[in-house]
């Protein structure tokens, strides 16, 4: 950020800061395309290299203000954690023969999920930062594990319908330790945002299952006027018809429950996004995104046709799309432009990515 540059004040005294992001789908592809390439090459050894570049192309592509997101993650740091995160899953899939062993290695990664959410927190901040500043978690593992009780019993005495006072009490944990220089984060209360929330994700599901049904209605009788249908029955028997059928249903139904998934975490990110502030003595800001569900609802469906009709070839052009419209509607509504926060922080670099990669392995919910 340009110290020199200044924001006229909108009415109410507030300043608007915009995110801008500038990736390009064509170097994202050329970027995807090598990673893949050389992870493949090396088997595997490189997707820490990939991770790291992926990263930083990424967060580098998109500022604040005018000051630009940096990924500081070291590859060697993030190849020992998949090593130590392959090595769990040996034990996993080999201990499958020995039931109790099996089930005292679920046991322990339940019991450790906390933990590992903590250290893999403490990880990703501790390697990003924004305008040099370097954001922090500060949270313990004990203040975890009283997070993750009170969630994890309220959702199992309400049967799920407690759902979002539990995913407040963990979000409120996350964010209310996470610090940008010695600005602090903080959720404020949104129980009936996720509500509602929920049930606009449940109507979503109703409107793709309709969409795919459409969609693969479609595919199938264009097959069957074509002639292909009948051409593949000739060809290799009614059985391979049935199967390819199966294979078919099996895809459209995949991506309804990816573009539902992406969806409901897109809607709860709204929420938590919008119910988030900034705060300093000298400081007090909130996130806004602006994002209309309508362009939600489009956004995840054409996904999902590009996708199915792609084969999986479009996910890098889907990812680039979907970042640049989460990004363009998002704001920080401040009381003052963003020189309030001091430009120099201690580092506080974390080289240990263990907790990160088994938290990945485990698909931990991180909320970030």
């Amino acid at each position: 950020m340009n110290q020199d540059q200044h924001h006229p004040a909108p009415p109410g005294g507030k300043y608007v800061l915009s995110f801008a992001f500038t990736a390009t789908t064509r170097a994202y592809y050329r970027l995807w395309l090598v990673n893949m390439v050389l992870t493949i090459v090396t088997l595997g050894i490189y997707s820490a290299w990939a991770k790291v570049r992926t990263q930083k192309y990424l967060l580098g592509h998109t500022t604040l203000d005018g000051g630009r997101f940096d990924y500081h993650g070291k590859p060697i740091a993030i190849l020992k954690g998949r090593l130590i995160m392959l090595l769990a899953l040996a034990a996993w899939t080999f201990s499958e023969s020995l039931p109790l062993l099996h089930a005292a290695i679920a046991l322990l990664a339940i019991a450790a999920a906390p933990w590992l959410g903590v250290q893999a927190l403490r990880f990703r901040l501790a390697n990003t930062s924004w305008n040099q500043m370097r954001f922090h978690f500060s949270g313990s593992s004990a203040d975890s594990y009283k997070a993750f009780a009170k969630s994890w019993a309220l959702l199992i005495l309400s049967l799920g319908l407690a759902w979002p006072w539990a995913t407040q009490i963990k979000q409120r944990f996350i964010t209310g330790h996470s610090t940008l220089g010695q600005a602090r984060l903080q959720l404020q209360p949104c129980t009936g945002a996720l509500y509602r929330a929920a049930l606009g994700t449940a109507l979503a599901a109703v409107c793709y299952l309709l969409g795919t049904g459409m969609i693969g209605g479609m595919i199938w009788q264009a097959a069957t006027l074509s002639g292909l249908a009948h051409g593949i029955a000739v060809q290799f028997g009614e059985a391979a018809l049935t199967q390819l059928d199966i294979v078919f249903f099996a895809m459209t139904s995949a991506l309804w429950v990816m573009a539902t998934l992406a969806y409901a975490r897109m809607a709860i990110s709204r929420v938590l996004i919008n119910h988030t502030t900034l705060q300093l003595a000298a400081l007090e800001a909130c996130l806004v995104w602006s994002l209309p569900t309508r362009q939600m609802l489009g956004l995840h469906f054409s996904n999902m046709l590009a996708l199915l009709l792609s084969l999986g070839l479009a996910w890098p052009w889907i990812r680039i799309r979907t970042l640049r419209l989460q990004l363009q509607p998002l704001s920080l509504r401040s009381s003052s432009d963003l020189s309030a926060l001091p430009l120099y922080t201690p580092d506080n670099r974390l080289d240990d990515a263990r907790g990160d990669e088994l938290a990945e392995l485990m698909a931990l919910d991180l909320g970030w």
